[in-house]
């Protein structure tokens, strides 16, 4: 974020809109809907890291996506040096909650294609969980791309959870992307050729509390649980072995409850 913070102010945008927020969307399957502290209020650190910035060229707003009336209200008050009004704000926060609904339907019947896809042609299928940010592939270090050349199908867990049922966990509840991975795993449960490998990065603390958690849901189950920790990987070889040990561990898993049927 300081690198893109510095890119744009050498090229001279007229200003950087960078809002904080405490709540992510409420997704209505856990307690409270918390964003992970660092990306709720990375703005703050931005700011008082670097000098450079100040109240004319970076636009902070407190906002609460869930609550429209609110949100207009504070997007409108912090833009008012550009002249936005509140009914184009108003139309803008509408789009863009329509917009975003419709990409996450694509990414769902996406997974849902895949899945069918995989078990028409007898693949085993990995979902790949994690934080949003595990997208960006100067993060994941192309562990998708990994598998799929092992001859495994990826799915994402934001393309499942929502066929997950709701979990009963033994801790608080209040994150959203945590509820995500939950009932992620919950799904995983439930197909025999689908596994779960949980992504974790940057030391984040609160994952402390769900890798403890998703593990529970899977090996309760019979399932296996697999944990990459992906900021401490210098090259994709070790990460290659701990697949390739998942999988033949899958494969014996398969083997043996066919002994036992027999």
């Amino acid at each position: 974020m300081h690198g893109h913070i510095e890119s744009l102010l050498y090229i001279g945008v007229d200003f950087i809109f960078y809002p904080s927020e405490s709540y992510n969307l409420d997704e209505h399957d856990s307690v409270n809907h918390y964003n992970c502290p660092v990306v709720a209020y990375y703005g703050e650190l931005l700011k008082a890291n670097n000098e450079r910035l100040n109240e004319d060229n970076f636009v902070m707003p407190y906002v609460d996506l869930n609550e429209e009336k609110s949100a207009v209200h504070t997007l409108t008050k912090a833009l008012k040096k550009y002249k936005v009004p509140a009914a184009l704000v108003r139309e803008g926060l509408r789009e863009g909650k329509r917009r975003m609904e419709e990409f996450h339907q694509g990414i769902v019947e996406r997974g849902r294609s895949i899945l069918a896809e995989a078990e028409r042609e007898g693949r085993h299928v990995i979902v790949l969980a994690g934080r949003p940010y595990h997208t960006d592939p100067e993060i994941n270090h192309g562990i998708d791309k990994l598998l799929t050349s092992l001859g495994i199908a990826v799915l994402s867990e934001d393309s499942v959870f929502e066929e997950g049922n709701l979990v009963k966990v033994n801790v608080l509840d209040q994150w959203t992307y945590h509820a995500r991975l939950y009932r992620a795993a919950e799904f995983v449960t439930r197909h025999e050729n689908v596994d779960l490998v949980q992504l974790v990065s940057f030391g984040c603390g609160i994952d402390a509390v769900t890798t403890d958690e998703v593990r529970h849901i899977l090996e309760s189950r019979g399932k296996l649980y697999t944990q990459i920790k992906i900021d401490e990987i210098n090259n994709l070889g070790v990460v290659k072995i701990r697949l390739r040990s998942l999988l033949a561990a899958i494969e014996e898993q398969k083997a043996e409850r066919e002994r036992n049927k027999a």
